[in-house]
């Protein structure tokens, strides 16, 4: 196409669904530079702090998905969602895209239903090996799905999916170990073991690392980065070394226990921890990481094995149709992660997952291999050249 595109990008709801698509923003605009995007998403989601964070234009549907089963909550979550149609419908009169790319998320359903109205190519994106249920839906009105893994596209409608990839944000591949140290106050002379939970913090995995730091006191060559999630009230467990211990900044110290020790963990007292309630920066986190203790959500493990980093992955077990556990079969399968059932989860099971790894260093390196090899840090290229693909091809079949 000659002129510059129009492409709505439009999902949210979790940070699964809304980082996926700001890394796509990037990418379009890595691909020309002169490229109008516009986010729409739910005002209530945490889309509408992200984007525009992220100098994407934003507009916010009253949709809102229901945070329970009970009919009141559903009957006003059907009645949001048909008045996002004729919002939607306004703005795509308005923006007139060449493209919908949807990402997933009820915030989805209103943007691609009215784009496919309109006879506006639409993709749509899915990372985990169970397309889930809001997504198979709208495979019905994409002309292709975006997925991570032939299994994937065996779950969808044939000839639909094409293997790309999950799309990651630059920031993710592109920080360093340095940045790392200085930005969480880590010691540079320390291996690191990084957890992430998620956006909203795991309370069983958190416990679990909790304890695990009062397991692994004694160690001076290690340290844990730990993001808790906003609004995780655990305390440091009895038991743990308060001279090894450290809060991040931006943690409140209601979060860190009742008088939490600042001390830097470059102490040589023991174990070093950080924890803080979310990681902005997280490719300088990812860049100081020898290893890295996460749930499986298919945005987590695209950006693990892009850095090529050696794993303990333990799948929420209350995920659809459990594919989080399916998401990490490939890894486990490549030698990339190890997998803890969250059932087994404990701080004595993940003490010696820790322990067992970091005394095998080549176990490491293999891990780290493998790793590398399950990554597509090209996965968002790849998804903006097949939407550039869609759109020409509508723009010939005008034409024609």
């Amino acid at each position: 196409m000659g002129a510059p595109m129009n492409i709505l990008l439009a999902g949210g709801g979790t940070g699964g669904h809304v980082y996926p698509a700001i890394a796509l923003a990037e990418a379009f605009l890595r691909h020309d530079p002169a490229t109008r995007l516009l986010f729409v998403g739910s005002r209530a989601g945490m889309e509408a702090r992200l984007a525009p964070a992220a100098d994407i234009p934003f507009v916010g549907l009253a949709v809102r998905p229901p945070r329970s089963l009970g009919p009141v909550r559903v009957v006003l979550s059907a009645a949001s969602l048909g008045l996002s149609l004729g919002q939607a419908a306004a703005v795509l009169a308005r923006f007139r895209p060449d493209a919908v790319v949807a990402t997933g998320g009820m915030a989805a359903v209103a943007p691609v239903v009215v784009g496919a109205v309109f006879n506006t190519p639409v993709l749509v994106l899915e990372g985990n090996e169970i397309p889930g249920r809001t997504n198979r839906l709208l495979a019905r009105f994409g002309r292709a799905v975006a997925v991570s893994s032939e299994a994937a596209a065996a779950r969808l409608p044939a000839g639909r999916a094409v293997v790309t990839g999950l799309p990651i944000r630059r920031e993710v591949v592109s920080g360093t170990r340095e940045e790392g140290i200085r930005t969480f106050g880590l010691a540079p002379n320390r291996r690191t073991v990084l957890v992430i939970g998620g956006s909203q913090g795991a309370a069983r995995l958190n416990r679990a690392v909790e304890e695990a730091v009062v397991g692994l006191a004694g160690r001076r060559d290690l340290q844990v980065l730990h993001q808790v999630g906003r609004g995780w009230d655990g305390a440091l467990p009895r038991g743990a070394r308060t001279d090894a211990f450290s809060h991040g900044p931006d943690l409140p110290a209601r979060a860190a226990g009742s008088a939490p020790d600042r001390s830097d963990p470059r102490g040589s007292g023991g174990l070093g921890y950080v924890r803080v309630p979310y990681i902005d920066r997280v490719g300088a986190a990812y860049a100081c990481a020898d290893l890295v203790v996460s749930r499986c959500g298919a945005n987590a493990l695209a950006e693990i094995t892009a850095c090529g980093l050696p794993a303990i992955l333990v799948p929420y077990p209350y995920a659809a149709d459990d594919h989080q556990t399916l998401n990490a079969a490939p890894l486990v399968a490549a030698g990339a992660a190890r997998l803890v059932r969250d059932a087994a989860l404990t701080g004595a099971t993940l003490t010696r997952e820790i322990e067992s790894l970091f005394e095998s260093p080549g176990r490491l390196q293999a891990m780290a291999a493998a790793a590398r090899s399950q990554g597509r840090p090209d996965a968002a290229d790849r998804v903006v050249a097949l939407v550039v693909r869609l759109a020409d091809a509508a723009t010939e079949g005008v034409r024609g």
